[in-house]
């Protein structure tokens, strides 16, 4: 069930999954937003560009396997440490052609990670002296970065005498794909109480403007047809004020505060889409259903898809132009939300057959019906989930786990065609779709941790007794023979309903 299992996480912010999935198994790295260029230099002890001479490698038996973290006494990539030359000083008493050696980072812990492949790269890095280490640690969080993604912050550093103590707004705007849109010349207006002023970005995409008054400022920049400012990225600016009503997409809010700096990142994704509705054949929406737009040639291409939600509709957006055909249940595995074979829009098995779709920047093609060819017989069981005081418990997940045939199945993370998914509505209420003739066990499961909950000792009392930090706390079982429809089914979690802690 691996792949439901992530499902689950879909709407947690990355960087908050990444930490409750590793907290099992790992120490984990969380970065928030990145500090201005004038703070990260102000709360470092040296600015460098170093570039990487030699590593030191670690013997065989303590190299981490490709691709993973470190556990005890293991490096990543094999890397026990790395020697850098100083080619430039922006503060700090280190002089050009000084030695530098880097530990290695664990692959989850902020620490900087190098490879031999970085032999010769140049890297910017702010840097903290750690008393009792006689070596160099490089965070990933922050502003570190290879040389070639610092333009936004060599601008300033490269010209700290004329102008420092003037206050600063700056930003870098890129593209989210690569389509041949160029980054230089786009006009950037920053908006203030006494007026507006524009800006151009230059070859790298960066735009500055120095000495504005402390205040609120309006980021707009210059968007073109077919393209639109990536939201996501927003919050991980220092500046941005996430607590305007009255800012947009187009009307960016910002903070600039008196002799500092404020920082703004614009990232463009293309804005199209392919949007539709999945039916059965009696005209209910299908949740579940997952729908793939895949090159028309036949050639691989990024992962582009989406699965419907209870009102059967899907989207599927930020599509680089070419030519596309739309396939169901791309696995061919029949289950209760597919209970069909693989097919090509509009309704057809063979891929030459399919409609070809030639999908360009801010082209969007709306309302597709889909009315899949149904072979598998589903039965309905509709319940309600709750706390063990009667209340209901709502957005949380019901889940059937079919019998297993063999015991090698039994593993947890084993899928099986017949497991089935679904939520509890706002009122606790929920109805699966399972497989006709299935037999198995229907429970409902919550992802929780300690402090998830506000004065709850039963809770906490089975986060303790589960022997791991984030748990998955079921209700009790109910075994289910799939003949027939089944109606107010009752799932209970072991523990009253408890008021959620405040998100810091």
């Amino acid at each position: 069930m691996r792949f439901r299992r992530l499902k689950q996480y879909a709407s947690l912010p990355f960087f908050l999954l990444i930490f409750l999935l590793s907290l099992r198994t790992a120490e984990a790295c969380s970065c928030g937003a990145a500090p201005t260029v004038l703070n990260a230099f102000d709360h470092s002890d040296v600015v460098v560009i170093v570039s990487a001479v030699s590593v030191e490698k670690a013997p065989p038996e303590k190299t981490a396997p490709p691709g993973r973290i470190a556990v005890g006494e293991q490096y990543v990539h094999g890397v026990m440490s790395t020697s850098m030359r100083v080619e430039q000083v922006f503060k700090g008493t280190l002089k050009v052609g000084d030695e530098m050696i880097f530990v290695q980072g664990g692959g989850a812990n902020c620490i900087w990670t190098f490879n031999e492949k970085d032999i010769g790269k140049k890297f910017l890095f702010y840097l903290r002296r750690f008393e009792g280490l006689n070596r160099w640690m490089a965070i990933t969080c922050g502003r570190n970065k290879p040389v070639e993604y610092a333009a936004d912050d060599l601008l300033y550093l490269n010209n700290l005498d004329k102008i420092r103590n003037q206050t600063r707004i700056s930003g870098t705007l890129r593209f989210y794909y690569e389509t041949g849109e160029s980054v230089a010349g786009r006009t950037i207006r920053i908006v203030g109480d006494k007026g507006a002023q524009e800006v151009k970005t230059d070859k790298n995409g960066v735009y500055e403007i120095y000495g504005l008054p402390a205040g609120r400022y309006f980021i707009e920049p210059e968007i073109h047809k077919g393209w639109k400012v990536e939201r996501y990225w927003l919050d991980y600016s220092p500046s941005f004020d996430r607590k305007a009503n009255d800012g947009s997409l187009q009307k960016i809010p910002i903070i600039l505060e008196a002799n500092k700096h404020a920082s703004l990142d614009l990232t463009f994704e293309i804005d199209n889409a392919v949007r539709g509705h999945v039916y059965d054949p009696t005209g209910q929406p299908m949740n579940g259903v997952c729908l793939h737009l895949i090159p028309a040639d036949g050639t691989e291409g990024k992962y582009l898809g989406d699965c419907t939600e209870k009102d059967g509709a899907f989207e599927i957006n930020r599509i680089p132009p070419g030519p596309y055909i739309l396939i169901l249940n791309n696995d061919g595995e029949m289950t209760s939300d597919e209970p069909f074979r693989t097919f090509y829009y509009p309704k057809v098995s063979k891929r030459e057959e399919a409609t070809v779709f030639n999908i360009g920047i801010g082209d969007t093609v709306e309302n597709l019906e889909i009315y899949p060819p149904i072979e598998l017989k589903t039965i309905t069981v509709e319940g309600v989930l709750t706390f063990s005081d009667g209340k209901p418990v709502a957005d949380e997940y019901v889940e059937f786990r079919a019998l297993r045939k063999k015991a090698a199945q039994e593993d947890e993370d084993d899928e099986d065609p017949n497991d089935a998914q679904t939520k509890s509505d706002q009122k606790g209420r929920f109805s699966i779709k399972i497989v006709n003739g299935a037999n198995g066990s229907l429970f409902g499961e919550m992802i929780t941790f300690a402090g998830d909950f506000e004065n709850c000792p039963k809770l906490d009392r089975l986060i303790k007794k589960s022997g791991t930090d984030v748990p998955e706390i079921r209700t009790a079982p109910v075994e289910i023979r799939a003949t027939s429809n089944i109606y107010n089914v009752e799932l209970k979690f072991p523990f009253p309903s408890c008021k959620k802690a405040k998100t810091p």
